[in-house]
């Protein structure tokens, strides 16, 4: 298979192996895994040696990103997928993926995945819709994301858009995929196998997103979205675009005062009447609890009960 796989690995050394095991099942081989060891804490590099994968052990820990770029740096096939050490592949998800990349000369491929994880019941299977680029930017920071454990990408197409962002402690893969749509990489849909985006409570999962990290993330995709937008209005055309926009600012605001931090808050509720947005909710949902409880009280409220907010403490 025409395919590498790059495993950022951080404490490890429980998961790592059955992640290795199912992409070789899957027809990637041995030497095609690259394992980057964030840091030599734990019995991870013994763990990844004796599967045969390519092991890159860093002495500290630098991050994710770090790491992946760094295995990105080894690759020398045409397709590359991240996944994480604690994820797995599984039913033909990695042919699937580069089949239509190659059949539609595609930038990225999306395929299906599902959650799972100890104390938990495995999830649906999640099809990525087929959209746009425009529609994609969207439906993704509003409605629906996908983890790398479901996306091949054209090794020479992630190394033109400048990879990963070594800045971002959250919401990496979405700025990367942001990114990727504002540039024009053509994007492929694969309904062909699952990634399993696993789920577990080790001490040394991140689990609770830090509010800075979060909003520190939101600024960069949010850059990235404004110049796309306004280039789009410059042109006579955006409309839409710019009332999404502001969408996201209020949802943003929400996520922000669900945290306790009101300057954010305050300050993306700005952004959001800026692009048009006036409503005091995203969503018919939070504009009704808004228009009882007032938006920082209904912020807290949707907090306790909204995948949003789970799915953000998750990234």
């Amino acid at each position: 298979m025409n395919l590498s796989v790059v495993v950022p690995a951080y404490r490890s050394e429980r998961w790592v192996e059955r992640t290795i095991r199912s992409a070789i099942a899957e027809g990637v081989a041995e030497r095609n895994i690259i394992v980057v060891e964030d840091g030599v804490l734990d019995g991870t590099g013994k763990v990844v040696q004796a599967t045969g994968a390519r092991l890159f052990s860093l002495q500290q820990n630098g991050g994710a990103p770090h790491a992946r770029n760094l295995g990105l740096a080894q690759v020398d096939t045409d397709y590359v997928m991240f996944l994480d050490s604690d994820d797995y592949v599984e039913n033909g998800l990695l042919a699937g993926l580069v089949d239509v990349l190659e059949r539609e000369r595609a930038d990225v491929a999306i395929g299906p995945w599902v959650y799972d994880g100890e104390g938990r019941e495995r999830g649906m299977l999640r099809q990525p819709p087929s959209l746009d680029n425009g529609e994609r930017i969207f439906h993704w920071v509003m409605h629906a994301f996908f983890p790398p454990c479901c996306i091949a990408w054209r090794t020479d197409a992630i190394r033109a858009i400048g990879a990963w962002d070594e800045r971002l402690r959250k919401d990496q893969d979405g700025e990367l995929m942001i990114r990727a749509l504002i540039r024009g990489l053509k994007v492929a849909i694969s309904s062909q196998g699952n990634g399993v985006y696993w789920q577990h409570n080790s001490p040394h999962r991140v689990t609770k997103a830090q509010i800075k990290d979060v909003m520190y993330a939101a600024d960069v995709v949010f850059e990235q979205i404004e110049g796309w937008v306004r280039s789009r209005l410059s042109s006579g055309d955006g409309q839409d675009e710019r009332f999404a926009l502001g969408r996201l600012c209020c949802k943003t605001a929400w996520v922000a005062y669900a945290y306790g931090d009101s300057a954010s808050g305050a300050r993306w509720s700005a952004k959001a009447r800026e692009f048009g947005f006036h409503n005091r909710g995203y969503n018919a949902r939070s504009a009704l609890l808004a228009s009882f409880l007032g938006t920082r009280i209904a912020s807290r409220v949707k907090a306790s009960t909204s995948s949003v907010y789970r799915r953000i403490a998750q990234r």
